[in-house]
């Protein structure tokens, strides 16, 4: 048998004693102007302390200027003196002169005053921690000074783990302690409440916590008062044909808000789940599950350009599928639930997207995990914004999962560099089509810029003349239009702002999806090799005769496909 010196651990000197100090109107005093004293008074002030700051007007940092203003703290304008410590619970010293810190710390301790001071261990009394919160919800991570930034790191990790909605689930089950210990005030059932609601912290899950509405906490406080066999946690006489397990988060039975007293071992049994009486923990109610949205954007194209993110949305987290028309078939073989692809076409796009709308709010209500999937980036033209606002409209938070934009795949699979040094400095990216398929506002000409325009070829003689008449484009700049990046069948067909019409038809049309790029980093690669042509990129195309029919290239019936009247490019 061990003795009792084996069984009780050996305290490992080095630590600091973190606590949560209630400081609400302490007086706290911060001693410098910079952003670190800024930081020193904001997270005095949010833990409701009275704050005066002491330091000279100049230099004195915005954040600071603007909580003077606002007269959530005191000011002193003046260096410190040993009598603005009088009344003073804790300081912060955020000044630079290590002589003047160690002079001021001194001064702190003789008259017990609390002292940090900024990138000075030895004079501190205490470390500031890198903390997150939420709500009532706060995390700190100390390092005891040896590594700031580490904390930081190990913040934003433990953060990041963190359940959503985390401290509003606190704050209700704060609510219900408090109620609870109103319903039972009695000293010895002290133990009892804290078990019993120890029980619905540990089988309710966060979400449900963060939920539990006060006609649910009415209805557990009954349950607490009628549950008199509760006082007893000692498990009894229990078989194992009594002792059911736990119901786990993915089941979906139908649960009541039933005293423990009131589950007989066969009813419970033929329910299931079911908990033995006594040591039963009061499970949450079966609430409707409520859908989650996620808009996902496809990439350009090549399925094996879906972030590892997109691609376990749709192969395994999705009850329904609501594409875009124009994803490739590659990726929508991916799909293994339900598919619903938009039915746009020109002038049909508002009520095609109304119809996706209405698809995802019905699988929603239903509990439904739905995935939005868009072309390449979902809030680059593509109107992933507005899907966003209108589903949150409706109370679903949207999960965002971003994606390979064509603006920028694109062009560097056909050999297009976006920037090259001496030739482009600049990059735009817009759209050659408005609300209602309408004339899009164009940019005047930048001789340094590269010029990407999503949404254009569809309409392409009138955009290359706006560009060349209105905005000072010259007709003998470069451009390419690239179609179907990243796919097997990927053309990029490239001439002139003056030609580039004719040679598309040349080369019998378009095959939506397309973008058009202009600029002179267009030929930057590729220098005097063709002013025209068409291929899979630009290193292997073919020379065109303008305004007549294709002289060479190979299988054109393969490369070219057929022209899609309906598409928008």
């Amino acid at each position: 048998m061990p003795s009792s010196s084996d069984i009780f651990p050996t305290p490992q000197s080095g630590a600091s004693l973190i606590i949560a100090w209630r400081c609400a109107q302490r007086h706290v005093l911060v001693i410098g102007n910079n952003h670190i004293a800024a930081n020193r008074a904001f997270s005095a002030l949010e833990a409701d302390a009275k704050v005066t700051v002491v330091a000279p007007r100049p230099g004195m940092c915005d954040e600071l200027e603007v909580r003077i203003e606002r007269g959530e703290v005191q000011w002193v304008d003046d260096t410190f003196r040993d009598d603005h410590l009088d009344g003073v619970d804790l300081a912060f010293v955020c000044l630079r002169d290590p002589q003047t810190c160690a002079d001021i710390a001194r001064s702190c301790r003789a008259r017990r005053v609390p002292v940090n001071v900024t990138d000075a261990n030895e004079l501190c009394d205490f470390y500031m921690t890198s903390m997150h919160r939420d709500g009532p919800v706060q995390i700190a991570v100390s390092t005891n000074g040896q590594a700031s930034k580490i904390a930081s790191r190990l913040r934003r990790h433990v953060a990041a783990a963190l359940p959503v909605n985390v401290g509003e689930a606190v704050r209700r089950v704060g609510v219900l302690r408090k109620k609870i210990r109103a319903a039972d005030p009695a000293e010895e059932a002290s133990a009892r409440r804290m078990r019993w609601l120890a029980q619905i912290c540990e089988y309710w899950s966060i979400e449900q916590l963060a939920r539990m509405s006060d006609d649910q906490m009415e209805e557990l406080l009954r349950v607490y008062g009628d549950d008199e066999g509760y006082e007893s946690m000692e498990p009894a006489a229990v078989t194992s044909s009594d002792v059911i397990e736990p119901q786990s988060q993915a089941d979906n039975h139908t649960i009541s808000l039933t005293s423990p007293r009131d589950i007989t071992a066969a009813a419970a049994i033929a329910a299931q789940p079911t908990y033995t009486p006594h040591i039963s923990p009061l499970y949450p109610p079966s609430v409707p599950t409520k859908g989650r949205i996620l808009l996902v954007g496809s990439g350009p194209g090549d399925p094996s350009l879906l972030t590892m993110r997109a691609h376990r949305a749709i192969t395994e987290e999705a009850d329904l599928v609501l594409a875009d028309k124009l994803i490739p078939a590659e990726v929508l073989s991916l799909v293994r639930c339900d598919l619903k692809i938009a039915r746009k076409f020109p002038g049909n796009a508002d009520r095609a997207q109304d119809e996706l709308n209405s698809e995802g709010l019905a699988a929603l209500a239903q509990g439904k995990v739905v995935v939005r999937l868009k072309q390449g980036d979902p809030f680059l033209f593509g109107r992933g914004g507005e899907e966003l606002l209108f589903y949150r409209s409706h109370g679903y938070n949207v999960t965002i999962v971003p994606g390979l934009s064509s603006a920028m795949a694109a062009p560097l699979l056909a050999g297009i560099p976006l920037t090259h040094r001496t030739v482009a400095s600049q990059l735009l990216i817009t759209t050659g089509t408005g609300r209602a398929n309408s004339a899009a506002p164009l940019p005047t000409h930048d001789s340094t810029r590269t010029d990407v325009f999503l949404m254009a070829v569809h309409r392409l003689a009138d955009l290359t003349r706006d560009l060349v008449e209105k905005q000072g484009y010259p007709s003998s700049l470069p451009c390419a239009i690239v179609e179907r990046a990243s796919c097997p069948d990927q053309r990029v067909v490239w001439g002139t702002l003056g030609d580039i019409v004719k040679v598309l038809e040349a080369c019998g049309g378009s095959r939506p999806p397309g973008l058009l790029v202009v600029g002179e980093a267009v030929r930057a690669l590729w220098g005097a090799r063709g002013e025209k042509g068409f291929g899979r990129s630009l290193a292997e195309g073919v020379e065109v005769e303008v305004g007549g029919a294709i002289v060479k290239g190979g299988d054109e019936s393969n490369l070219l496909g057929l022209h899609d009247p309906e598409g928008v490019c």
